[in-house]
């Protein structure tokens, strides 16, 4: 997944900007550990040049490694920009990017 990530900042479910990779990897790792796919539908996606916003709803549904059911959803606000080899990767990685959060 780190590879999607340029120079990116991630911002965490409390509001935090994270910007050190060991930090955002740690982070992506929480639900990459559930072992669980990611259903995702893009609802915007705005262009200009090689920079991109992208609106997407996102869900994870199933049953955890330990047992429990597991839900996770949420409508993500990002930015990528296309890097000189064609490829998209993040500037900013909101994956609750429409919720109500307090300031960090």
């Amino acid at each position: 997944m780190m590879t999607l990530y340029e120079g990116a900042v991630l911002i965490a479910d409390d509001g935090r900007t994270v910007s050190d990779r060991a930090e955002i990897a740690a982070e992506l790792e929480r639900d990459l550990s559930l072992g669980l796919p990611l259903e995702a539908k893009a609802r915007h996606v705005f262009v200009a040049g090689d920079i991109a916003q992208i609106v997407v709803d996102w869900s994870i549904d199933g049953t955890g490694p330990d047992g429990e059911h597991v839900h996770v959803e949420g409508t993500a606000s990002d930015v990528a920009r296309r890097g000189a080899d064609g490829r998209w990767r993040y500037l900013i990685d909101n994956r609750l990017g429409t919720a109500v959060r307090q300031p960090a």
